[in-house]
């Protein structure tokens, strides 16, 4: 069972990678693809064109969702240089990445905008969601070969 969940979090990991590259050059809206959106999120600390000031409120979830990016490098990173992060840390911080990321989607919605939010969008979403699929799995095999009986330990 744990080469098979081996073969799904390599086939998720793989996927999650190839979904969010993709998703830094296809439109996330007019005329913004991913890489610049990631620019624009960061304007609160690095002025960026004619990104504005914005409000505290919504500067901060900007920036975060804007590091989340960093985040799926590094965790995507330790993963496949086969370095041990904890599964369950590994999990919670998926998921944390995911919601932040979110953030886009009520905001459009909030503002009657959805309709300007373009695939680059979903797709880097569902690299987020992607990820967690695999962090899931990895924290599923790991509780698993945790609770398989050793010769020297009982079952």
């Amino acid at each position: 069972m744990a080469e098979h969940l081996t073969k799904w979090t390599k086939i998720l990991a793989w996927t999650a990678a190839a979904a969010f590259a993709a998703s830094w050059f296809l439109p996330v809206l007019d005329d913004v693809p991913g890489w610049m959106a990631f620019r624009y999120a960061l304007a609160p600390l690095v002025p960026f064109r004619e990104a504005g000031s914005i409000a505290w409120d919504d500067s901060a979830p900007q920036v975060m969702s804007a590091a989340t990016n960093v985040v799926f490098v590094v965790l995507f990173g330790l993963w496949a240089s086969d370095q041990s992060v904890r599964p369950g840390l590994f999990v919670r911080i998926a998921i944390a990445c995911f919601i932040l990321n979110l953030y886009w989607l009520v905001r459009a919605t909030r503002e009657e905008s959805l309709q300007d939010l373009l695939i680059g969008y979903y797709v880097w979403l569902a690299a987020f969601a992607l990820l967690l699929a695999m962090a899931s799995l990895i924290a599923y095999a790991s509780r698993q070969t945790w609770k398989t009986p050793r010769d020297d330990r009982p079952s």
